[in-house]
C-alpha cells in the first residue's frame, strides 16, 4: 500500500517539474541587469538577459548602439527602466543582431547563430523624444535553415515620448536562431521570447526519469 509519505514525495517531485516548466516558458530581456540611472553608455557588443547583442557590420569605431538610463536622458523616451536604442549615425548600413547565446561575455564580435527560441511581444518607441513623425522598426527572423520571416512595427509621432507593446506574428513565434533589426533608428525594452519547444520534451523526459526512481525507491522500501 502506498503511504501519505510516499505520495507528498511524489506531489513534491511534480510541483518542481511544473515549475521549471513555468519558468522556460517565458522569459524576458529586460536590460536592467547592468543598471544605470543616469546617462548612456555607447556599446558595440553586449549580452542582456542571456541573449547576445552586436552590431552586424563591426568595427572598432562603430558603438551605435545605446544603452539609456533609468531616470531617462534628454532626448530619448523614456519607461523608467533602462533600455537599448540605436540611431545609425555613421552614414553608412548597419543592423543589430541578436541571439540566444553568451558569445558577446567572451568578446566574440562574429557569433551569427544562438540556441532556437521565439518571440512574443516587444516594447518600441522612436530614439528621439519627443516623436514628431512615426518610424519602422523593422525585425527579420533567421531560422537554422537560412529560411527568414519578417515583420515591421510603426511606432511613435505625435509628440510621443513613451514605449508602446507589440506583439510578433506566429512566423517568429520558434526556430529562430538569431534576429536582425535593419531599421536605422529604434528603442526597445522587455522583449518576450520563448524558448524552443524541444525544451519542455527534456522536461517531459525528467518527469519520467523521477517517477521511475521514485517507483524504485518504493519498491525498495516495500522489500
Amino acid at each position: 500500500m502506498i503511504t501519505l509519505r510516499f505520495k507528498i514525495k511524489i506531489l513534491i517531485m511534480l510541483f518542481s517539474i511544473l515549475g521549471s516548466r513555468s519558468v522556460l516558458a517565458q522569459g524576458t530581456i529586460t536590460f536592467n541587469e547592468c543598471w544605470i540611472e543616469h546617462g548612456v553608455s555607447y556599446l558595440s557588443l553586449r549580452s542582456f538577459d542571456g541573449f547576445s547583442f552586436r552590431i552586424g557590420n563591426w568595427g572598432p569605431e562603430i558603438n551605435n548602439m545605446v544603452y539609456v538610463g533609468a531616470k531617462g536622458t534628454e532626448g530619448y523616451p523614456y519607461n523608467n527602466t533602462p533600455f537599448l536604442a540605436f540611431i545609425n549615425t555613421k552614414g553608412t548600413p548597419q543592423y543589430i543582431l541578436f541571439a540566444l547565446t553568451d558569445a558577446a561575455d567572451f568578446g566574440d564580435y562574429n557569433f551569427v547563430a544562438g540556441d532556437p527560441f521565439g518571440l512574443v511581444s516587444v516594447d518600441l518607441a522612436d530614439p528621439v523624444a519627443p516623436s514628431l513623425a512615426p518610424i519602422d522598426i523593422t525585425f527579420n527572423g533567421f531560422r537554422a535553415d537560412g529560411s527568414m520571416v519578417s515583420q515591421t512595427f510603426t511606432v511613435g509621432g505625435g509628440n510621443s515620448s513613451s514605449f508602446t507593446r507589440y506583439y510578433f506574428s506566429s512566423d517568429f513565434s520558434q526556430g529562430l536562431v538569431r534576429v536582425e533589426i535593419p531599421s536605422s533608428a529604434w528603442a526597445m525594452d522587455n522583449i518576450v521570447w520563448v524558448p524552443e519547444p524541444s525544451s519542455y520534451a527534456l522536461l517531459g523526459l525528467g518527469a519520467v526519469i523521477l517517477a521511475v526512481r521514485a517507483s524504485r525507491l518504493y519498491r525498495k522500501q516495500l522489500n
